[in-house]
């Protein structure tokens, strides 16, 4: 920020600044401007439009100060102006390509330059865009290393503990989560001990913390990071920071089963961002759409998700309602989507989508995908060594295994999944793991601890209000019921339609839909319904799982 105030006005209005007082600065820098134009002035301006959140001004008078700077052959300050412009244009407009082109001019701008303060900023802000769009961990971790560096060189400490962070997130998406963590941990110590010359930048350190946390799902870590975050937003009066940390708490609300507190953060989320950040809404509401989706509002949740197709949870959130409703390929395809966006070297962010991938390709029938996508998922979950991430990777083993036929290993997997993900707090995963260890048990004819594990999940879905899994564990709890009554562990067996077996049959024999309906001569798309049906019949998870039953009953 630059102090080259040029007179009494100009130096009370830099003083304001300093003291966060925006309303007062702007309105002595604008003093300031009607008596004389100059690049200090229009600087000073834009730093107080920016802490009011009026981006329309910071924006103008950023390219007043970088036009005057030019002129006066300061290029280190006109690219300081260019770096921050390119921020505004991503923040208050939501325009990369803009934000891209004042960032490739101040690059050009400080070629031949001494090292300065300047190059370690636009070092952090192209680390800041590739974590908004992409996140090449390989190259963050690279461009904060010399930020690092340049905050060394011209003692610039505020530079060195955001890089520092930035650094410690991008090695925890590499996979190297204790390096990672440790740099996130100093960076933090830095803020509390006071190091930061300027408050403000505690805001991004608390962000990332609360990013690594998250991507390790370490949620009560993240929600104490939230709280922080929060508590200084709040102080510094800064409403594009209240709202990313309302919606970072609102996605640790979701997760951990507290969805009517969960809306309300991400109602004041959109609130903070329409005043300060628009382009920011659209993560409030996709994370507004998956809690939908979470809750069974599906028709409202595919409306929600369909007009940010292009987000990667809107992808997630897609695949998800396409695998309810028996679309597999459509399923497998928006999951292969998701994977493509995420670099080699952003590991950890792979997690949400190889999980998924294993439940699309499990109940389709393709296990050597499966079992693939579960190797990576373990190694993640090895590597991060949370409880839900463990969690997940032990409810992918169970399903693998119960679709391979081994019911003993899938049984102890889900039965992890559900100690894990009750310990790491997330209900819903734990609900769902119960389910497909009922289903298990039913399977092998143990129905009393089959309805037990069944009672104990549609206990905890009616108290989260998922209606959709709710409806789903009480047929399965009717189905136990009715042979704990009738004393036959085969009825669901034989309620298969003649057609149904015939279809089965075929997937015995290796068939896969476009073949088994060239040879029942029917559309591919009934083969699909056929199977689906099948599947809730025999309350199977999978076509595997279904033809295993169906041949121990002697049905084909």
């Amino acid at each position: 920020m630059s102090q080259g105030a040029s007179s009494p006005r100009l130096a009370s209005a830099f003083e304001a600044l300093e003291r966060g007082e925006w309303g007062a600065a702007r309105e002595a820098f604008e003093e300031a401007l009607a008596v004389h134009e100059s690049a200090d002035a229009y600087e000073g301006l834009s730093w107080a439009a920016m802490g009011l959140d009026d981006g329309e001004q910071a924006i103008r008078a950023r390219q007043q100060a970088y036009r005057l700077y030019r002129d006066a052959g300061d290029n280190i300050s006109a690219a300081r102006m260019a770096i921050w412009a390119g921020k505004d244009h991503e923040d208050f407009r939501g325009e990369p390509a803009v934000a891209r082109g004042w960032r490739q001019r101040a690059h050009r701008l400080l070629r031949d330059q001494p090292l300065a303060p300047e190059h370690g900023w636009l070092a952090l802000m192209e680390c800041w865009a590739t974590l908004e769009s992409g996140e090449d961990c390989a190259w963050v971790q690279q461009r904060a290393c010399e930020a690092i560096n340049v905050a060394e060189h011209c003692d610039e400490p505020d530079i060195g503990i955001v890089a520092l962070a930035v650094e410690g997130l991008a090695l925890v998406g590499v996979g190297q989560v204790d390096d990672g963590m440790k740099r996130l941990d100093e960076s933090a110590t830095a803020v509390f001990g006071g190091e930061l010359r300027h408050e403000i930048w505690s805001l991004p350190v608390f962000c990332l913390l609360i990013f690594a946390c998250q991507r390790v799902r370490d949620l009560s870590r993240a929600a104490q990071w939230c709280e922080r975050m929060g508590e200084a937003a709040e102080r510094i009066r800064h409403m594009g920071s209240q709202g990313i940390c309302r919606t970072h708490y609102a996605s640790i609300l979701t997760s951990s089963g507290q969805w009517d507190e969960a809306e309300t953060a991400l109602a004041e989320a959109a609130e903070c961002f329409a005043a300060s950040w628009p382009p920011r809404v659209i993560e409030a509401k996709v994370r507004l759409a998956e809690l939908h989706r979470r809750q069974g509002r599906h028709e409202l949740a595919k409306t929600e998700f369909s007009r940010f197709d292009w987000h990667p949870l809107a992808m997630l959130g897609l695949a998800e309602l396409a695998l309810d409703a028996g679309q597999y390929d459509e399923a497998d395809a928006l999951v292969a989507r998701f994977l493509r966006q995420i670099p080699e070297s952003n590991r950890l962010s792979r997690a949400p989508g190889l999980e998924l991938l294993v439940r699309i390709l499990t109940t389709s029938g393709d296990i050597r995908r499966a079992s693939g996508a579960m190797g990576e998922l373990d190694a993640l979950a090895a590597t991060a060594g949370t409880d839900p991430l463990r969690g997940a990777a032990c409810f992918a083993q169970a399903l693998v295994a119960r679709a391979s036929g081994d019911t003993d290993r899938a049984r102890a997997g889900l039965e992890d999944a559900v100690t894990l993900f009750g310990r790491g707090g997330t209900p819903f995963e734990a609900a769902r793991a119960r389910l497909e260890l009922a289903n298990l048990l039913m399977s092998g004819g143990e129905l009393e601890p089959a309805r037990n594990e069944a009672v104990a999940a549609r206990q905890a879905l009616e108290d989260l209000g998922a209606v959709s899994m709710l409806q789903r564990a009480d047929r399965l709890l009717a189905r136990i019921n009715e042979q704990l009554a009738a004393g036959n562990h085969d009825a669901g067996t034989a309620m298969l339609t003649p057609r149904q077996i015939e279809v089965l049959r075929l997937a015995a024999q290796g068939l896969g839909d476009r073949d088994i309906a060239a040879a029942l001569g029917i559309s591919e798309h009934t083969v699909h319904r056929h199977m689906g049906n099948i599947l809730l019949r025999l309350d199977a998870p999978t076509r595997a799982a279904a033809v295993a039953l169906a041949a121990r009953h002697n049905l084909l």
